[in-house]
């Protein structure tokens, strides 16, 4: 068979792939439509607009026409907390499962605001720590912070990390005992070893010194003890 022949059936078999995978998921939509139509019909009762998933949603992905299409539903059939139109529901990230099919409701982007939101790249970790070596216990969530280690009389900057969680805002209130921090993975070895081997201290970046400034101060000081 010649090359343009075998080209030719390949790109006739992937259309029709795809045109059968497109008639499968529109199938499936007309199915449930038709299927809210005829409880209607059976029972009765008011219809309004409703945000309803063409597939099925998994949580992280982002709702879009690409996934969600506002058609006519049943009231009588509507969950609490329903989302009526793509403006409702355009752009946010769902946290659940949403089954094909299914009306869109508040719950299913609902986040529970005790759970540690990590940053993608980074490592959540939580160190002792007391107001003393966290700028007086004020740091709050999303504030940027140096992370140094004192050993002897030598200081070290670890690493830049981003505050998660402390102690104080967990419990509403008392003395700072620790605070979880966003870490880059590389650094998360040598942040923990830290902990072990000398006293941990946060420092806001405003009064903070770089890591290239600190590493050139201390070969200074190495450079002038001879």
């Amino acid at each position: 068979m010649k090359r343009t022949v075998r080209f030719g059936l390949s790109a006739v078999i992937g259309l029709s792939a795809a045109l059968l995978a497109w008639s499968a998921v529109a199938g499936a939509h007309a199915e449930a439509e038709q299927a809210t139509r005829q409880a209607l019909e059976r029972y009765g009762g008011e219809v309004t607009r409703a945000c309803v998933s063409l597939r099925e949603i998994e949580p992280g992905d982002e709702i879009s026409e690409g996934n969600v299409k506002v058609v006519e539903w049943a009231s009588s059939l509507m969950p609490q907390g329903a989302l009526t139109s793509m403006g409702d529901v355009s752009g946010l990230v769902a946290t659940a499962r949403i089954p094909a099919h299914t009306p869109l409701a508040e719950a299913h982007f609902l986040r529970d605001e005790r759970a540690v939101q990590v940053p993608r790249g980074t490592v959540a970790i939580s160190v002792a720590s007391d107001a003393q070596h966290a700028v007086g216990g004020s740091l709050g969530r999303g504030d940027e912070v140096d992370v140094y280690v004192a050993d002897a009389s030598v200081a070290d900057c670890l690493a830049r990390a981003e505050v998660l969680d402390t102690s104080i805002l967990a419990a509403g209130g008392g003395d700072l005992s620790w605070v979880t921090l966003a870490v880059d993975a590389s650094d998360v070895s040598d942040v923990l070893a830290a902990t072990t081997h000398g006293e941990v201290t946060l420092v806001l970046p405003g009064a903070s010194v770089s890591r290239e400034t600190a590493g050139s101060a201390r070969a200074g000081d190495e450079g002038g003890e001879e």
